[in-house]
């Protein structure tokens, strides 16, 4: 059987928030941006860290500035450069020994896709929230997806990890714990090295799951 390792995107896999990331470059169109960003930062961090429910999040966020098909395009390529250094080596090392890897986000995939398929995973493995469109401009997200939702990752991993001989999840948020604490994984590992969210290094501590503050240091609770 073969062991799976589920990793979260934004902040994970990537250095940065992919959302984030294409509406800070949209806030360039607004008569305030430097509010919006502020916004931005508090409704993230409020999401990530389980203080507001993921869904709420997810449409404040996109409620704060207009995202069209160029804009979403574009930060996609950018997001291309944004892998979290060391990352792309543990990825291969990790295939290498054998384990699969999914990525498992609650990014949006006409974000991530393109920086996910650099890292070798393939649509199978990818599982990430979509945007709605309307012509060519965002105007909300497919609630029907579970990664819309919080534990929602839980039911992601019941899903896909069935055959596997055990479930490991990666992720610097509560809804990466919460894969864990719901029993949808045998183990937790907490990534600090991009954020450090105090609520995420507490749940650890209470719940006996490992917390990471680089990549170096994830490879060695990985095992390679």
């Amino acid at each position: 059987m073969t062991r799976l390792i589920a990793f979260d995107v934004d902040s994970t896999l990537l250095r940065v928030e992919s959302l984030d990331t294409a509406l800070e470059a949209a806030f360039a169109a607004l008569p305030d941006p430097a509010t919006a960003r502020k916004q931005l930062h508090e409704i993230t961090n409020a999401g990530m860290s389980g203080r507001m429910a993921l869904r709420d999040s997810l449409e404040a966020r996109l409620k704060l500035a207009g995202l069209d098909k160029a804009g979403v395009d574009m930060i996609a390529q950018t997001l291309r450069q944004r892998i979290t250094p060391g990352m792309s080596p543990l990825i291969r090392k990790l295939r290498e020994r054998g384990d699969a890897l999914h990525a498992v986000s609650g990014g949006f995939a006409d974000l991530i896709e393109p920086v996910l398929e650099d890292l070798g995973f393939q649509q199978g493995d990818i599982h990430a929230n979509r945007f709605v469109w309307q012509e060519a401009r965002v105007v909300g997200l497919d609630i029907d997806c579970p990664l819309s939702r919080n534990g929602g990752k839980a039911e992601v991993l019941d899903k896909i990890a069935a055959s596997a001989s055990e479930t490991i999840v990666v992720g610097d948020g509560m809804t990466d714990f919460e894969a864990f604490e719901n029993g949808a994984a045998d183990r937790f590992i907490g990534f600090g090295a991009i954020a450090k969210r105090d609520v995420v290094i507490a749940a650890c501590e209470y719940s006996g799951a490992d917390y990471v503050r680089s990549v170096a240091d994830l490879a060695k609770a990985l095992g390679v």
